[in-house]
């Protein structure tokens, strides 16, 4: 083993964007500095690079840090095992830091007319939205308002207040002259959780989902309006932000299940090594290759019954889900 940082070659292929290999066992490819192709060489073995154009050259470290995958570090092998402990604890000291202390987001007021559904549609009922649920999330319509005719609003709330809502077309099949989504303009999306709120003292274990509606199945699965100590709440996509996980942190959760849907699965690996950093991380999976709100309640169950840990993550399972 070489005294050098270095991380799977699998991660590092993927990071080069698939670069080819010569025969002294370097990889060639763009340089991510620079941007000049095929310029870029990059030791198989020690991960040492440099480019040939702007002259960039260092360990495998300073290419994490310019394409922001430092996470990564997690499953790092070297023999200095201090100096990488060292650097991971600057990640968790810097997002802990006031640099990215969540700001508090404006109020949203929700369109004219717009008002909570008393019964569910057929769009609804085939999601598996009751009128209950309507009821519970808040789940509305306006008939005012043409921009948001035929859609269905969810106001998004934090900290007692609307600061954004989503608006979903309200048919599987969307017209061309229609958005799939007509969300409220301006929101910053990648500051809100959905159904952050409801996280309170006594929540210990947080389960991030990728839209409302596989909130709201994962939710009516597990029954998590009557648990204190487990919440569910969406990250709008396939993405999670410093500022989400900063709030996270200041509710005090410890534990995270990450659950996204099964076309994510490198988003998945990614997101999971990344919290992991900051709290005790499993990943979920649906090996039926469904997006999660078209499970079955026994389906999302038997997610929860086969959780792993980021670094078992791995190929074998991603193969399996692809």
């Amino acid at each position: 083993m070489n005294n050098y940082l270095t991380i799977p070659d699998f991660e590092l292929r993927r990071m080069l964007n698939n670069p080819t290999l010569n025969s002294r066992g370097e990889y060639i490819c763009t340089c991510v500095f620079c941007g000049k192709e095929r310029h870029m060489y990059v030791n198989k073995h020690t991960q040492l690079f440099d480019c040939k154009r702007c002259g960039e050259h260092g360990s495998v470290y300073k290419i994490l840090v310019q394409l922001g995958e430092t996470f990564l570090l997690k499953g790092t092998t070297v023999k200095n095992k201090e100096k990488i402990d060292s650097l991971r604890q600057i990640l968790v000291n810097h997002i802990e830091q006031d640099e990215v202390m969540p700001q508090l987001l404006n109020k949203v007021t929700m369109p004219a007319g717009w008002k909570v559904a008393e019964n569910s549609t057929e769009y609804l009922l085939g999601r598996g939205i009751t009128s209950a649920d309507c009821h519970r999330y808040q789940i509305g319509t306006t008939v005012l308002f043409e921009k948001y005719k035929d859609y269905v609003l969810i106001p998004v709330f934090d900290n007692g207040e609307i600061r954004g809502f989503v608006g979903r077309y309200a048919n599987k099949q969307v017209p061309k002259n229609k958005l799939r989504y007509n969300n409220s303009r301006g929101t910053r999306f990648s500051e809100l959780l959905y159904g952050y709120d409801e996280i309170i003292d006594d929540t210990t274990v947080v389960i991030l989902v990728e839209g409302i509606f596989d909130k709201i199945s994962v939710d009516k699965a597990l029954q998590l309006d009557t648990s204190r100590e487990i919440k569910c709440v969406c990250t709008f996509g396939k993405k999670i932000s410093n500022v989400q996980i900063k709030k996270l942190l200041m509710k005090g959760v410890k534990k995270v299940i990450l659950l996204y849907d099964f076309d994510a699965v490198n988003e998945t690996k990614k997101y999971g090594l990344q919290l992991q950093q900051y709290f005790e991380t499993h990943i979920g999976f649906v090996s039926e290759k469904k997006d999660i709100d078209e499970c079955s309640i026994e389906q999302i169950k038997q997610v929860f019954m086969n959780l792993k840990k980021p670094e078992d993550f791995g190929e074998n399972i991603i193969g399996k889900i692809k």
